[in-house]
């Protein structure tokens, strides 16, 4: 599963999706709350700086603290916390609610920082005396004196603190002008619960924001595999009998396109091969047929002409053998191609194979005696399939397992039918020592006896022919790979009751 390409495609996407928004997520907080912060401060400062900008007669402090419950409601009047300290260090003014921890702790007044410089504008100088002009006289004044304005108070720079007080947050608001020093705090509660609101909001639409990009990126993935689907389906289904299969892919991306190209003319370059290698097979083996046959004629005469148990007789029945031989390797090999290039025709017959089993069970036991042949046959099993066909299997599973048995061996045989499917089993004990690659057992021209001496007959032909006419009437032949049995060897055939 984590050998997915898709799973790492949706992986990487929600990995790095992630990071991007936990990277935003992060950013936006941290603005939203200088941005929070900075209007605090904004207002804080505001409500100062009108009380810094003229004198505070005696009392005046007491009324703006005061007045703040009638300006925010007297609940909200809670949330303002407001200390005046004249810069001498006398407390003119402390808000009734004023937290005890922040006395003396954590905040810092500005009373040993010097004034800065007078950076107010200076006062406008005394109106210079009007011209005199005709008509006026000159000991006549020149009207009333304008009043001069007043200088409001200079204010050093505001200092803006957060502190922790009671299980709250506040921020403060420090201003100083020569006369005294305001301290302005209000809570941070709502700014904290926007803040909480919109992390709240992030939670909840981060995960589900991160399953749809996942999500996304698992369908991204497999839209851009699907041309890799496709031709895992068409290598999947490839065999010797569809290899004029091609992957069609219309609307694939350029990279895929050119890899389709690649792909489809290998398999054009491989029917071609393989049509010309099973065309050379099948007319092989025709044309090899009629010089067998005429080859065993003569050698029939030759053998009736001899004289009885002369040399020539000998050697005339041996070369007969050998025809005989070649003429049944020519007949597979001819099956065989017809098989691959799926030109074997069936004659579908209805074939009652339990009667042919019992015959064959016979004739084996007339072949060798010396074998035991325990055998479990349904009765009546009957099917459709070509019965010369289906003979060839038969023929050849039973040869087997004479050949390769040993002296006193045994075979067992069991036929059932099951709905729709027979199955035949056949097992036997093998000559003691011999090693079998039962992987390769099907593989043409494979013998069990390594040295391919002539003490077991046979081409290697047969098993490879009987799995591929099994397979012709839509069923299988395989080894038993669950035999447990040592010194054993287990073939099952299934076959369709409809052929």
């Amino acid at each position: 599963m984590f050998r997915s390409f898709k799973l790492k495609m949706a992986a990487f996407s929600l990995c790095t999706s992630g990071a991007i928004l936990l990277a935003f997520a992060s950013l936006f907080m941290s603005v939203v709350r200088r941005a929070g912060l900075e209007r605090v401060d904004s207002h804080l400062r505001a409500l100062a700086e009108g009380q810094m900008r003229r004198d505070a007669p005696p009392g005046h402090w007491f009324r703006f603290g005061e007045s703040l419950s009638a300006v925010y409601g007297e609940n909200d009047r809670q949330r303002f916390l407001v200390k005046v300290i004249a810069n001498g260090g006398t407390p003119l003014y402390t808000s009734a609610y004023w937290p005890s921890a922040l006395t003396g702790a954590g905040l810092v007044l500005p009373d040993s920082e010097k004034m800065p410089p007078d950076t107010a504008a200076p006062m406008p100088p005394p109106p210079l005396p009007r011209p005199l002009r005709r008509g006026d006289r000159p000991d006549e004044p020149d009207g009333p004196d304008e009043p001069r304005p007043m200088r409001p108070p200079r204010l050093a720079p505001p200092k803006f603190l957060t502190l922790h007080a009671d299980g709250r947050n506040w921020r403060f608001a420090v201003l100083r002008n020569p006369s005294v020093t305001l301290l302005v705090g209000t809570d941070l509660a709502e700014l904290q619960t926007e803040l909480k609101r919109f992390r709240t909001a992030f939670a909840v639409a981060g995960p589900i924001g991160l399953l749809l990009l996942a999500a996304g990126g698992w369908l991204l993935a497999g839209q851009a595999l699907r041309p890799v689907r496709i031709l895992t389906r068409v290598a999947g289904g490839m065999t010797a009998k569809g290899l004029g299969q091609r992957v069609q892919a219309p609307g694939a991306d350029h990279e895929f396109q050119a890899l389709i190209d690649v792909i489809n003319g290998m398999l054009e370059r491989l029917e071609k091969s393989f049509g010309q290698a099973a065309r050379f097979s099948a007319d092989a083996a025709h044309e090899l047929k009629t010089p067998l046959t005429i080859l065993q004629g003569q050698l029939d005469q030759t053998l009736h002409n001899a004289p009885v148990g002369s040399d020539a007789q000998r050697a005339a029945a041996d070369l007969l053998e050998e025809v005989q031989r070649l003429k049944s390797i020519v007949r597979k090999l001819l099956l065989l191609a017809q098989s691959d290039s799926g030109q074997l025709r069936l004659s579908l017959e209805r074939v009652d194979l339990t009667q042919e089993l019992e015959s064959l069970c016979g004739d084996t036991a007339l072949m060798a005696p010396g074998l035991a042949l325990h055998k479990d046959f349904a009765p009546a099993v009957c099917l459709m399939a070509d019965p010369d066909l289906l003979r060839q299997i038969l023929h050849n599973l039973f040869s087997n397992a004479v050949k390769y048995n040993r002296e006193d061996g045994i075979i067992e045989c069991r036929l059932r039918q099951e709905a729709q499917t027979v199955t035949f089993c056949l097992a036997n004990t093998i000559v003691p020592g011999l090693q079998l690659e039962r992987n390769r057992l099907f593989d043409r021209f494979y013998r069990g006896d390594p040295s391919r001496n002539r003490r077991v007959d046979g081409s290697g032909l047969g098993l490879s022919l009987a799995r591929e006419i099994s397979r012709a009437h839509g069923g299988d032949l395989v080894v038993e790979t669950g035999e447990t049995r040592e010194g054993w060897i287990s073939f099952r055939l299934t076959l369709p009751c409809g052929g």
